[in-house]
């Protein structure tokens, strides 16, 4: 048979009503039960007969306890509290002892000195004795159900006389709340609270007694003058908020002034997982953008700011390893979140190593396309998507507009980069940006992209090996397996135990299918794209910048990587790719990322627009020297002594150009001033027969010149 304990709750068959076992002498021959329906003093019986009526189902053990009141201390209100210390310390001295207090003849005695020493009346020190027996006997069961007071949740009639607690100031004893008022309530709230407006409830109630309970009456001079009703026949604003709770949740008082959207994105209940039914690494990615909290400076010029990257990053929703990551200058787009997926598909190694990171395999194994993306609808409906549908098959997956807590595990990834790795980085935005006193803190930006994406990959690389998160919740089996929540462990853990999803296809063609085409121009000075130009071996082959000279430029189809614009790669229609290179004069270029190279040229074309009237300027001052010189000329050649004939003036030439030069040689000729020191010495092989003879007249000259000073 079942051993019995104390405060095990059993039910009778027969009747239906619940019993507590209170108490159970120590040679276990009696046992105490209360009826906790009926509340009737507790009565003695046999302990074995009891144990009988329970094998023969006169009563069955009860493994709920509907009577034990359960509030946390935490929980507990002050009020609730004070209520329930109270009472415990009345009620002690009598409760606890036992078994006295269930014999008729001591409990009397207990109870009557209890009411004596508490002063409350012998009556409701009983109703305190049964309230502790039928809640199981623990100080808890003093804690006041406030819930179960008052008329549980019936309207009662209106009736003639006011109802409530009688008003404290004024004489008017108020208004009840009849069928009449209520539809006055219902329609300001509808017309001036549940609106856009956002208005709060006291306007709705001040302009519900302006339309409903004022009267406007005429004045002789023509105005009109706002009487009020007189106040038995106003409602309260408490009578009014009263009945906007009763009437209204706070689900449908938000989705009335915020809207649906605003609702499902802010305010609803999160009762899932968006990891629920995941089956293994790489079964679903999800993949988002976000603008980093921090300025950045140019590569070209670091004086330059060039404003805030947009963070691509791609997560694992089982493992929640970062897959896949970009750092961009464009805004969202389907050109960036592209980049990020090709990222997540390919080698990290070599990714790592193109920022000077050296990493093995096993830190960052995250290779190979997903079952399914989840993205945002703006990048992901984007046609260029359909690409890695058809090529990959890859299921796309788009959230609900508005509602980006859908993907709340790389949301929650966001703020972890803003706010523990961003905020301690020179040029992070500053919240008190603006404020007087403050300072501009874009003013302190000295990364340029190339070292915020050194520093990402390293936050990523911690997060993926070494993060513990908390909050992850573990399956039976990894529980079971001992595998901590570390995303690096869970991904390993899955790609053993679990059905893997993720594909592998070649690096070249993930490549090419998710990189951004577009068409660049073979002119006679190389491939020109983006105002850069580039050669390749196939062009040259086939001698294409010569023929552009010759017959003009034509369009050849590429794709190419915007994080780095060293190469593009033209796309043959036969599916042939040809690799080119950036010309050894575009060197400025190398290593730069596309939108740092469309700032440069911005840059370029904003300096040479700030040049136009200045350069204009100096044009027409040029102009107006030459105009000058001219006519000072004009005037010269009318000053002439002796005109002459077309004949003669064409006739001597070369003479007169020898004559011209020879004076241009006496005026034009070196002279370093009376010399009284020797600072050139003659060669002493002046006389070696090596020299020419017209160096030697020079040299002798040049000996005559510097005696002659001495």
């Amino acid at each position: 048979m079942k051993d019995l304990t104390i405060n095990l709750l059993l039910k009778s068959t027969e009747s239906k009503q619940l019993f507590r076992i209170l108490w159970i002498s120590v040679e276990h021959k009696e046992v105490c039960i209360f009826n906790c329906e009926t509340q009737e003093m507790p009565k003695f019986i046999p302990y074995e007969e009891l144990q009988k009526q329970i094998a023969e189902g006169i009563y069955s053990i009860q493994k709920s306890d509907p009577f034990i009141y359960v509030e946390s201390e935490a929980e507990l209100s002050e009020n609730k509290r004070k209520s329930r210390n109270a009472i415990w310390n009345i009620m002690q001295s009598a409760i606890t002892k036992e078994p006295e207090i269930y014999l008729k003849s001591e409990r009397g005695k207990l109870l009557s000195h209890t009411a004596q020493e508490s002063g409350k009346p012998l009556k409701m020190i009983h109703r305190y004795l049964k309230i502790y027996w039928q809640r199981g006997k623990t100080k808890n069961a003093f804690i006041p159900a406030f819930h179960n007071r008052g008329a549980g949740g019936r309207e009662r009639g209106s009736g003639n006389q006011k109802r409530g607690r009688p008003r404290k100031y004024g004489e008017s004893p108020g208004v009840n709340v009849d069928d009449k008022i209520k539809s006055i309530f219902e329609s300001a709230i509808r017309k001036h609270y549940h609106t856009r407006n956002e208005n709060t409830l006291q306007y709705a109630y001040d302009m519900m007694i302006k339309e409903h309970f004022t009267r406007f009456a005429p004045q002789t001079d023509g105005s009109v003058k706002a009487e009020l009703l007189s106040s038995d026949k106003i409602p309260t604003m408490g009578q009014f908020r009263y009945w906007y709770n009763k009437k209204h949740n706070v689900a449908e008082k938000i989705r009335k002034r915020k809207g649906d959207t605003k609702f499902e994105l802010d305010h609803r209940a999160v009762t899932g997982k968006s990891d629920y039914g995941i089956m293994g690494p790489g079964a679903k990615y999800q993949i988002d953008a976000t603008i980093g909290d921090i300025y950045l400076v140019s590569r070209f010029n670091r004086a330059d700011i060039i404003g805030r990257p947009v963070l691509y990053f791609v997560i694992d929703i089982f493992s929640r390893m970062v897959a896949g990551m970009y750092v961009g200058l464009e805004g969202p787009s389907w050109a960036g979140s592209m980049m990020a997926i090709a990222n997540a598909c390919t080698d990290k190694v070599k990714y790592c190593a193109e920022y000077g990171i050296t990493i093995s395999a096993e830190e960052w194994p995250c290779v190979g396309v997903p079952g399914a993306i989840l993205g945002d609808r703006g990048e992901m409906e984007s046609k260029s998507v359909e690409m890695i549908i058809n090529a990959f098959n890859v299921r796309v997956e788009n959230a609900v507009a508005y509602r980006g807590d859908m993907k709340g595990i790389i949301e929650q990834y966001f703020n972890k980069i803003n706010n523990d790795a961003l905020k301690h980085l020179p040029g992070h935005v500053k919240r008190d940006a603006g404020k007087q006193g403050s300072e501009d803190y874009r003013l302190k930006s000295i990364l340029d992209i190339y070292q915020l994406t050194q520093i990402l990959i390293r936050c990523v690389l911690y997060h993926n090996n070494q993060h513990f998160h908390k909050m992850f919740e573990r399956t039976a089996d990894m529980i079971a397996d001992d595998v901590p929540p570390i995303p690096l462990q869970v991904w390993n853990w899955g790609i053993t135990h679990c059905s893997g999803s993720l594909r592998t296809f070649p690096e070249n063609t993930i490549k090419l299918c998710l990189m951004p085409s577009d068409t660049a121009s073979v002119t006679a000075k190389g491939i020109r794209f983006k105002g850069i130009y580039y050669l390749c071996e196939r062009a040259a082959s086939e001698h294409w910048f010569e023929t552009a000279r010759a017959k003009g430029a034509w369009k050849v189809n590429i794709s190419y990587d915007p994080r780095n614009m060293n190469t593009i790669y033209i796309r043959g229609a036969n599916g042939t790719v040809d690799v080119c290179w950036l010309s050894e004069w575009q060197e400025k270029y190398h290593g730069k990322c596309l939108y740092e190279i469309e700032k440069l040229h911005d840059a370029e074309k904003n300096m040479q627009r700030g040049n136009v009237p200045k350069e204009m300027t100096l044009k027409a001052e040029l102009s107006i020297a030459i105009d000058a010189i001219i006519t000072e000329a004009e005037e010269m050649a009318r000053q002439t002594a002796i005109p002459k004939s077309k004949a003669e003036r064409t006739k001597n030439i070369r003479a007169n150009r020898a004559l011209e030069k020879e004076q241009n040689r006496k005026e034009e000729t070196f002279s370093l001033g009376n010399m009284n020191n020797k600072i050139l010495a003659p060669p002493e092989t002046r006389e070696d027969e090596n020299i020419s003879p017209t160096m030697k007249m020079i040299l002798k000259d040049l000996e005559e010149r510097l005696n002659g000073g001495s």
